[in-house]
């Protein structure tokens, strides 16, 4: 019996790369000739290149024919009727004349190719042979014509049979279910074809392949609820492929091509009208900051770049793409944190080695256009069973026909691989993504295949690692660590740059020698306006073979990484101490002495998102936003700093907590705590039940507002001069209504409702010392300066605090947004619905002068930087103005 059998004894991989198959049929085989009484009975499979026969006994060899080498085919007629009878030959005899042929033990052996002629026949079981020789004739005339003329005609068999096959609505699950599309298609799977029907109904999606090759089921059928994620991609160039992601499924995606773009598109537009509700969405930018900010590692954001670049592992030739990182790979120890143990990222492969580089740009400047550098790409079907030959050897052999490549020329050593791209005139191969995750069960020959001996007599068997590794998972262990390191992290961009990015194409390209054959490029040649089908063939093999260039996904330097991220957990407990080492940063009052006449509009700064809420400090601008991102604008100038991913909900307030840490509130009842050295958010606390409202801070305590109607005092712990270590609730107050604004002034706690009510506390007693009704005037914001509540929204009230007397209201004409009170002389400067910028005195309440804000949209932050002469103001329609002083 033979040793190694895969769960499929046949696989459509033992065929041609890319070989239709059509069908196949129950035969008995003659396996001594007809005359004698051995038999197999098993099925014979018809394929475009290839006649194929799988025995039901695992004893016998499955047996290839190619088309080719066959001479004839036709029915038998015996002389010696009663010979067949004693033989029990029950149907329709077929007799195939070869020339050669292969045997073929296990799908992942040698096939054993026999150069001698024999005569083949098979006893058709359930057909008569009129319903299968004339096929099998037809294809055997089509393998004698040209590459692309058979091409051709096979494809016009296939689409002839194909229409004979509409889809069973016997597959249906559901009695109601009604066909919403059905298209034509071909599932990608590596170097196989399958092709069929693809059907939406309102629940399902259905692929019913042409032939029973695939043999997982009649049909395979997916609830549109588990896609959780389409892709458009290409295939050959052209804009025909979509990649189906799905949710706990044990094949987790499904890479379908159509017959046109158009029909792509029918089929994308009729899926995402069904299951909408269930797709993710996996926005670009929103993923660069998150690499940016630490949230998702090196290894996901690189497979995440590889994914909408066309780069799938259902496709060889579209295979994801990673780098060689390390360039240590023959030293017992390896240290991460030296510098000279990592290759080069700001360079291609094919630039590293200089002596190398010097021949090819000589024989660059010469060549006539179209140019090019590098004959051979980073990425091919050919060096990804390079790598994967002791995992998947049934690649090697689908491309290599049956055989393995020659031993001095397969993948036997890592050191031996990094020295050949760095040295090799022809060899400019990058990584795939299993060198950074996984076992390393790849680099061991687990199934003991036999490789052969290279010239120097050694035996290909495990992969040879650096001595630095123990084993396949640890070097694999290593290699992560390497990519995750800060010296990667520190470059990676680089890369990016040179395979997704800006110096992919064009005169980037070439100034940093990154320039492959035309050919390689998307966009660069229109399959479909081809006319010559010789042409046409040989582009597709060019395309198939010698490697794409992935999708240009940016046109633009990429962004650095920040500084690695430090997790951290903070602890919430009852804590009855008011020791506080570290004092809060207090915001220093504007001193802003000159008059609004002297103010001119100096320039409008655009704002990257709609704002939720603004926040400032002495040197920066934060504007929150409902997708959960905090922009971040340097002081004065209003320049744009950096982007930090906060949440994936709306951020609502925060405030600066001393130790350089801002506190965030957002609406998940969250504070995220973010270091404002490494732009970071290092830890989070579940602070409420609902959104957290306003934050602020008096005396060493925090104070937070949220609408489940509460506000809670934290005292705070510190780990550093850079770290917070804790923050313990000390006191709960609950309200009768969700608190949206609060004030603080000792042990006074002044709260402003929902319904406008305020409510003055003493926190420390827990007794309510006031409840003041000023709903009339739609308060919406308030402070405490100098002993009085400074009340906020329709009009400008004061409110002594100790009395809670009205001390005098000033009417606005439209409703106050925003206000800063201003240093030495006590001034409030008021940013009004109008867009009017009103100061008025602090003590009385007059008008000292007033101006346009210039605003498109209401003012939502009014601030003036101290002892600056700037105003700034921003409004939500994403505009910061900045005004100066002309004197």
């Amino acid at each position: 019996m033979f040793p190694r059998l895969t769960e499929q004894r046949f696989t459509l991989r033992m065929l041609h790369p890319n070989e239709y198959y059509f069908d196949d049929y129950a035969v008995s085989y003659f396996t001594d000739g007809i005359y004698k009484k051995s038999v197999d009975k098993g099925t014979l499979k018809i394929c475009s290149k290839s006649v194929v026969f799988v025995p039901s006994s695992l004893n016998s060899p499955i047996i290839k024919i190619s088309q080719k080498y066959i001479k004839s085919i036709a029915a038998f007629n015996p002389n010696d009727a009663d010979l067949l009878k004693n033989n029990k030959v029950d149907g329709d005899v077929i007799e195939v004349k070869a020339d050669s042929y292969h045997t073929i033990r296990d799908s992942v052996s040698p096939y054993c190719h026999h150069r001698s002629s024999k005569d083949f026949y098979f006893s058709l079981m359930y057909v008569t042979h009129d319903k299968v020789i004339p096929f099998l004739q037809q294809l055997n005339r089509a393998s004698q014509l040209h590459s692309s003329e058979h091409q051709t005609m096979i494809a016009m068999i296939a689409q002839h049979r194909q229409s004979l096959y509409p889809f069973k609505t016997m597959f249906f699950d559901d009695l109601y279910e009604r066909e919403r599309g059905n298209f034509v298609v071909e599932m990608i799977e590596p170097l196989v074809n399958v092709p069929g029907r693809v059907v939406v109904s309102e629940s399902r999606l259905y692929f019913q392949p042409f032939s029973n090759a695939f043999s997982l089921a009649d049909v395979l059928k997916w609830k549109l609820d588990t896609i959780k994620q389409l892709i458009c991609r290409t295939y050959l160039l052209l804009e025909v492929g979509l990649e189906i992601f799905l949710r706990g499924e044990k094949k987790p995606h499904y890479f379908f091509v159509f017959d046109s773009v158009e029909n792509r598109n029918r089929f994308y537009e009729t899926l995402c009208k069904f299951c909408s509700s269930t797709l993710e969405d996996s926005n670009q930018s929103n993923m660069t900051l998150k690499w940016q900010n630490g949230v998702i590692s090196n290894y996901e954001y690189l497979y995440y770049l590889n994914n909408i670049s066309d780069r799938t592992v259902n496709n060889l030739s579209q295979y994801p793409i990673f780098p060689w990182v390390l360039s240590n790979y023959t030293d017992k120890e390896l240290d991460l944190d030296d510098s000279s143990n990592y290759r080069d990222l700001s360079k291609p492969i094919g630039a590293l080695n200089e002596k190398r580089l010097n021949n090819i740009m000589a024989r660059y400047r010469d060549m006539p256009e179209p140019k090019f550098m590098y004959g051979s790409h980073y990425s091919t079907p050919g060096f990804v069973t390079y790598y994967l030959m002791r995992s998947h050897p049934d690649y090697m052999l689908c491309l290599m026909g049956g055989k393995f490549d020659h031993p001095d020329r397969v993948f036997a050593g890592i050191d031996e691989s990094w020295q050949n791209v760095l040295t090799n005139s022809s060899d400019f191969k990058e990584l795939i993504p299993e060198f950074y995750d996984g076992d390393g069960s790849f680099l061991d020959n687990k199934l003991r295949l036999n490789f052969g001996r290279r010239q120097n007599g050694d035996l290909v068997d495990n992969v040879l690692l650096p001595p630095w590794a123990s084993n396949p998972k640890d070097f694999i262990s290593k290699m992560r660590e390497a990519l995750e390191s800060d010296y990667v992290s520190a470059n990676l961009h680089h890369w990016i740059d040179l395979i997704f990015g800006f110096k992919q194409q064009g005169s980037y390209a070439e100034k940093n020698f990154n320039i492959f054959h035309y050919m390689c490029y998307p966009g660069s040649i229109n399959l479909d306006e081809i006319i010559d089908p010789n042409e046409k063939t040989s582009v597709i093999t060019q395309i198939l073979e010698f490697g794409q260039v992935p999708r240009q996904i940016f046109t633009q330097p990429h962004p650095e990484r920040r500084q690695a991220p430090i997790y951290a957990t903070l602890t919430v407990g009852e804590d009855d101490s008011k020791e506080i080492s570290t004092p809060f940063q207090q915001r220093k009052i504007s001193q802003c002495g000159k008059s609004l006449d002297n103010f001119a509009l100096k320039e409008k700064v655009p704002i990257k998102e709609s704002a939720t809420f603004f926040a400032q400090l002495d040197d920066a601008v934060f504007v929150g936003t409902s997708s959960g991102l905090l922009y971040t604008y340097r002081l004065p100038d209003v320049m744009y700093a950096y982007t930090v991913i906060i949440s994936n909900v709306s951020v609502t307030c925060a405030h600066e907590l001393g130790a350089n840490t801002l506190c965030v509130g957002c609406s998940d009842g969250k504070f995220y705590l973010l270091s404002r050295i490494q732009s970071l958010v290092y830890t989070s606390l579940m602070a409420h039940y609902d959104t957290v409202t306003d934050i602020q801070t008096d005396n060493g305590y925090v104070f937070s507002a949220s609408t489940d109607s509460s506000v809670k005092v934290w005292s705070v712990k510190y780990q550093s001069v850079q770290r917070i270590k804790s923050m313990n609730l000390i006191t709960e107050i609950d309200h009768e209504d969700k608190v949206m604004k609060i004030a603080i002034s000792g042990s006074v706690l002044v709260s402003c409702l929902v319904d406008h009510n305020v409510v003055i506390h003493n926190w420390e007693k827990m007794d309510v010392l006031h409840v003041l009704d000023y709903s009339h005037v739609a308060v919406s914001s308030l402070t405490i300066w100098k002993n009085k509540i400074i009340l906020i929204g329709l009009s400008i009230t004061y409110v002594d605090l100790d009395t809670y007397d009205e001390e005098f209201t000033k009417r606005s004409d439209t409703k106050i947004l925003a206000y800063q009170v201003l240093q030495p002389e006590a001034a409030i400067l008021l940013a009004e619905e109008s867009g009017k910028i009103t100061k008025v005195d602090a003590v009385t309440g007059e008008v000292m002068g007033q101006m346009d804000a210039e605003v498109e949209a209401p003012p939502a932050l009014l601030y003036v930087p101290g002892s600056e002469d700037f105003i700034i103001v921003a409004n939500k329609s994403k505009t910061f103005s900045v005004f100066k002083s002309d004197s």
